[in-house]
């Protein structure tokens, strides 16, 4: 007897037959579609099955019925949808019936079948008849990514995207199916799903020809590939730990760490007109919808909706669209209607892409390259464009006080939800990163605003600026009032528990931030700033901490150095009730007022050094100063804010409070008191409170003080750009082994100290972050002496590893003690993400 050859696959008619075959060879069912029908259908409770099985069997076939393909994908797509008003389900079962569909349908092998029906094409050579994609075949990739697409937020959302992301062949071509009209908007909505449920940031050069890609990119498609740059090029994911400053310096010194942000912007700034078209896409867009009239944006959108549905009853299409088709936007309104393009869908959509375009927009304004793009996007006149598109805006304090505005269901008479509200947080964003330390921030007024800060600058004395006369007029704002005026304007009439009252306060303050310019105070006071937002916090409870900590960092950028508004400020608070109520208001939120705190210290010790009048001034007559300038209330302030940090509680937003500590001993310092005020410390605050409950006051200081010094001047951060951008002359010792080496150039952050309070610890880092263990008795010279601090076994600090090149730059710069000027770089937050290009 001869045996027979034995068979290469299972037997589909007998699952005996199959299983013994399976002993012998170990070539066993591998997919659904091989099972015998008969056996699916007595063992499957519902037609998942038998549907994965027809997709299965279709999508190895490239000449199969394409037109019923499409219907099968259709059926999938309507089980994964919900079409029922939301007001009217139950919230806890809403969606029960998608999951479960979701669930059944993964654990059939749908997805790969998914996935095979998308790459097959891919299988076969170049330029060959089935490489080739027809508008069938792109409507059916359409409908398959779609339907991934909607299996994302289900209980099985992770393993659909981790089994995507795992294969990187299949995130590559997803890409490419971008350069598609009918594909684009729901491939790259998958992808931004695939790339936000990784937790690693993904490297664009990892893509073939991405920037190939980009470039040929219509205008429509390109504002939506922003939604996945958004993701590239964010800093949300860059670490693990994404508060906590010491662990953030722990992984970004470690050898692996690499910094693919930086690398992704390099890449896309490398394509020549991709700024100038996002530019474009973001100011120059019409803005839908509007009518004659509405008081607000949210009245304009119910108008819509509701002139939508008057339509929709007699807009009765029996077949699918096909010649129009885009995914993402064609879509069923019932489980049995035909496919038709959602007017509701397409304006949303172009509504979310503006809000994409402005984000990536200020994302490339983080980055290390943000003074190049800077100069670019005035260059491209970012700023009148600004102004235009803010004269569009509906704001919230334009309804008037008697009239009665639409609201959602279940949102009370003070809510501002709208399709909006992200636009506009995304354009302040945008002008608050545009201004933030910037050469070109007086783009943002008109040319006879500029010529009244000209007129305010001449009268400046020693705060002038030199550079007015620079300013680029043909890039200016248009017409009577610019971009910062109309902001200052809608701020002013804004309610005081507005949402948008951080952002507008932020926009403003960024303006402000840097070199302290008296002509732009002066300018911003003119207009009723000062008096608005101090009164703000006066005459309301403000209970949204956002918004108090804005506006008391705007309050401390008005003020500071400027006699004239601090004579303002007496005139708001001319009452011990008004005085009292700020004073209890600044002590009650010291985090969010820190900044205004130092800006107090620093106005106060720069006015002691001017002439009689205002030295008299500041000591008899202006209230705030006098009451800073007691010794007993800035050692409470000292020890509040010492209190409320730790080494590992340390974040960008309470890390200012550690700087403005620091201002107080710095001048202590000079004044020959830093003694005074660290016994006082140690004697009067020493044991009475823990921190934390863990370790004691002065303890925590000293580590404070040794991170403060690990994390600002380590040896990737360096005050080279301080240097050319005051014209401060530092001594080169330090610089004997980097002659040649272009400088680090460095960033401030929000809530670091400004260059010219970091000209205050130019002579005094030395002595400030000495040991606290000092001789209880004074010499005989009257100067207080500081030991050298010894390193602990078992402290915790220990684990930020101070470098010893940095060791033996501190013994250089105490061989040099006759030395004026200290190359240093104290008291300014050098974020290393946000470093210049040189």
């Amino acid at each position: 007897m001869f045996r027979t050859k034995p068979r290469n696959a299972p037997n589909k008619s007998s699952v005996f037959l199959s299983h013994e075959h399976w002993q012998y060879s170990g070539n066993g069912y591998k997919r659904l579609s091989q099972v015998p029908k008969h056996v699916l259908e007595s063992v499957s409770d519902n037609d998942i099955p038998l549907t994965v099985t027809k997709l299965d069997e279709g999508s190895l076939d490239p000449d199969c019925d394409k037109e019923q393909f499409f219907q099968d994908l259709k059926v999938i797509l309507g089980k994964l949808m919900n079409f029922e008003s939301r007001r009217g389900q139950d919230e806890s079962g809403a969606d029960d019936e998608q999951n479960k569909y979701a669930v059944s349908l993964y654990k059939n092998g749908g997805v790969d079948v998914l996935v095979r029906i998308l790459m097959f094409p891919s299988l076969f050579p170049p330029f060959t008849k089935y490489r080739r994609e027809s508008d069938k075949d792109l409507r059916i990739k359409a409908m398959v990514l779609e339907i991934l697409t909607k299996m994302t937020p289900t209980t099985v959302g992770e393993q659909v995207t981790t089994y995507l992301m795992e294969q990187e062949d299949v995130l590559s071509y997803m890409f490419t199916l971008l350069a598609h009209q009918k594909t684009f908007i729901i491939a790259c909505q998958l992808i931004e799903d695939m790339l936000q449920s990784k937790k690693i940031l993904l490297d664009l050069n990892k893509i073939n020809n991405i920037q190939t890609l980009i470039q040929c990119l219509k205008d429509d498609q390109l504002a939506n590939f922003c939604r996945i740059l958004a993701v590239a090029i964010s800093d949300l994911d860059i670490y693990d730990n994404k508060s906590s400053l010491f662990a953030q310096n722990k992984q970004k010194r470690s050898k692996g760490f690499v910094n693919v942000r930086d690398i992704n912007q390099e890449l896309l700034l490398a394509i020549p007109e991709l700024l100038p078209r996002l530019v474009n896409l973001a100011v120059s867009k019409a803005y839908t919808p509007r009518f004659p009239g509405m008081v607000s944006e949210l009245d304009c959108w119910m108008e819509w909706i509701e002139n939508q549905m008057a339509e929709e009853p007699y807009d009765n299409p029996l077949d699918d669209e096909m010649e129009d088709f885009i995914g993402g936007i064609t879509a069923p309104t019932t489980a049995e209607s035909p496919m038709q393009k959602q007017q509701g869908l397409t304006i949303t959509e172009e509504l979310v892409q503006r809000v994409e375009v402005v984000y990536v927009l200020g994302l490339f304004l983080l980055g290390k390259h943000r003074k190049k793009v800077q100069r670019k996007l005035a260059e491209l006149k970012l700023a009148p464009g600004l102004s235009e598109l803010f004269d569009q805006f509906i704001w919230k304090c334009q309804v008037g006080r008697y009239t009665n505005r639409h609201r959602m269901r279940g949102h009370n008479a003070a809510c501002e939800c709208s399709p909006e509200v992200a636009l506009k947080i995304q354009f302040l964003r945008l002008v608050h990163s545009f201004c933030d330390h910037s050469d070109y921030k007086h783009l943002l007024l008109s040319k006879s605003e500029l010529s009244e800060v000209k007129r305010i600058n001449a009268k400046a004395g020693s705060l002038q600026l030199p550079n007015l006369d620079n300013v680029n007029r043909q890039l200016m704002c248009r017409g009577n009032k610019g971009l910062l005026t109309k902001i200052v304007e809608v701020m002013k009439k804004e309610p005081t528990t507005s949402t948008f009252r951080f952002w507008l306060a932020r926009a403003v303050e960024s303006y402000l931030r840097g070199n302290t310019s008296y002509c732009d105070q002066v300018f911003l006071m003119r207009r009723g700033l000062l008096q608005h937002v101090a009164s703000n916090i006066v005459e309301h409870e403000i209970r949204h901490k956002e918004i108090l900590q804005s506006s008391f960092d705007l309050l401390g950028e008005l003020v500071k150095f400027n006699i004239e508004a601090f004579r303002t400020f007496d005139n708001i608070l001319t009452t011990s009730e008004k005085f009292d109520k700020f004073i209890t208001t600044v002590n009650r939120n010291l985090v969010d007022s820190n900044m205004f705190i130092r800006s107090l210290i620093l106005s106060l010790e720069h006015f002691r050094a001017e002439d009689e009048a205002i030295s008299d001034y500041v000591r008899k007559d202006s209230r705030l100063l006098m009451y800073i300038g007691d010794f007993s209330r800035q050692l409470d302030y000292l020890y509040k804010l010492i209190t409320i940090i730790d080494v590992q509680n340390l974040t960008q937003e309470n890390v200012s409070c550690l700087n403005t500590t620091l201002v107080f001993l710095m001048f202590a310092n000079r004044k020959h008191q830093l003694g005074r005020y660290l016994q006082a410390l140690k004697d009067e605050k020493e044991g009475m409170l823990e921190v934390n409950g863990s370790v004691q006051f002065m303890t925590n200081f000293r580590d404070l003080l040794l991170f403060w010094q690990d994390h600002y001047l380590h040896k990737d951060k360096d005050c080279s750009a301080l240097e050319k951008r005051e014209e401060l002359k530092y001594e080169d010792e330090d610089r004997s082994d980097n002659e040649d080496e272009k400088p680090t150039i460095v960033v401030l952050k929000e809530g670091d100290l400004t260059p010219e309070e970091a000209e205050l610890a130019l002579k005094d880092e030395k002595t400030v972050t000495q040991d606290y263990d000092c001789e209880e008795s004074e010499p005989s010279d009257g100067k207080i002496t500081f030991k050298k601090p010894t390193k602990r076994q078992g402290d915790t600090v220990n684990e930020l590893n101070v470098s010893s090149s940095k060791k033996q730059k501190d013994e250089k710069k105490k061989k040099k003690s006759s030395s004026k000027e200290v190359k240093n770089s104290s008291l300014l937050s050098f974020d290393d993400e946000e470093e210049e290009e040189t």
